[in-house]
């Protein structure tokens, strides 16, 4: 048996949300109804979901030896998370999201700087000590594109499992999605395709073969029904959301927490829907999670 469930690498960041009522405007002040410091980033996020579902997860991201470097630890091996191969570099800024969310529509603007984390590197003898491979499921977010494309392609040769979040088009994402099992997109990315988002599932299906789905916000998760041979569509339940900040991220989570246990696409795209729509009723991409609990029962 591996180590590990699934190992994600990518972005962790920590995330300074402010919920406003207003409009942003420049050079203005803005009054804020709660300021939050929550973690954050696709990988990292995507990470806590599956801990917190009692997955034995690992998150391989690089951060600063800083004045956040306890706080990014600390809350993921809260949430159940291996941070063995978590990166802590001297010298360089942990990433920091600065979030503010609008209290009428829960719709969130962000400023980030991921810290130069996509131009790191690593020995590969180190992470393959720390277990990077020794996994069913390699998750990537495509941020670490160098360091993803690498173990990727050995994770192929080892018959592990690659599951692609492709949350926007980034230098390298054709090569990474033609190493991939399952490839769940955002409708960003489509859009910066040019493509409608039926038409871009039938594309990357005929190209790659995998399962694919394309996430819609609010309005719901489209995806190719292997089944009946076309692109069917999920319709997500509304909610009264308070904040949308890491949505997709609890998504990719909750979807692989599923799907590893049961190779179900459509079940696991259903009950990834239903897990991100229950954070959006808190500020914060993690603070939202589902309790460990729930998420067990409805595992």
């Amino acid at each position: 048996m591996p180590r590990f469930d699934c190992v994600c690498v990518g972005l962790t960041t920590v995330d300074v949300l402010a919920l406003h009522a207003g409009e942003l405007r420049e050079d203005e002040k803005i009054p804020a109804e709660r300021i939050a410091v929550d973690g954050g980033g696709p990988a990292g996020t995507c990470a806590a979901v599956l801990g917190r579902c009692g997955l034995r997860t690992a998150v391989l991201s690089f951060i600063g030896q800083d004045a956040w470097t306890g706080l990014v630890l600390g809350q993921l091996e809260a949430m159940g998370v291996s941070t063995g191969l978590v990166q802590a570099v001297r010298g360089m800024a942990t990433p920091v999201s600065l979030v503010a969310v609008s209290r009428r529509n829960a719709s969130r603007t962000i400023l980030w700087n991921s810290q130069g984390a996509g131009r790191r590197r690593v020995p590969m003898a180190r992470l393959l000590r720390g277990g990077a491979l020794d996994t069913a499921c390699l998750h990537s977010d495509g941020h670490l594109m160098d360091l993803s494309l690498r173990l990727a392609a050995a994770a192929r040769r080892a018959g592990i499992l690659v599951s692609y979040d492709c949350g926007s088009v980034k230098p390298g994402w054709e090569r990474l999605a033609g190493l991939a099992d399952v490839f769940i997109a955002s409708h960003k990315f489509t859009r910066q395709l040019g493509m409608a988002i039926p038409a871009a599932i039938r594309a990357l299906r005929a190209r790659h073969g995998f399962q694919v789905a394309v996430t819609a916000g609010e309005k719901g998760c489209y995806y190719y029904d292997e089944a009946r041979g076309k692109v069917g569509f999920l319709r997500q339940r509304p909610y009264a959301a308070v904040d949308t900040t890491g949505c997709g991220d609890v998504f990719h989570g909750a979807f692989l927490a599923r799907y590893l246990g049961r190779r179900d696409f459509l079940g696991a795209l259903g009950f990834a829907q239903e897990t991100a729509g229950l954070k959006t009723l808190e500020l914060g991409g993690r603070a939202g999670i589902p309790s460990r609990s729930w998420l067990r029962r409805r595992l």
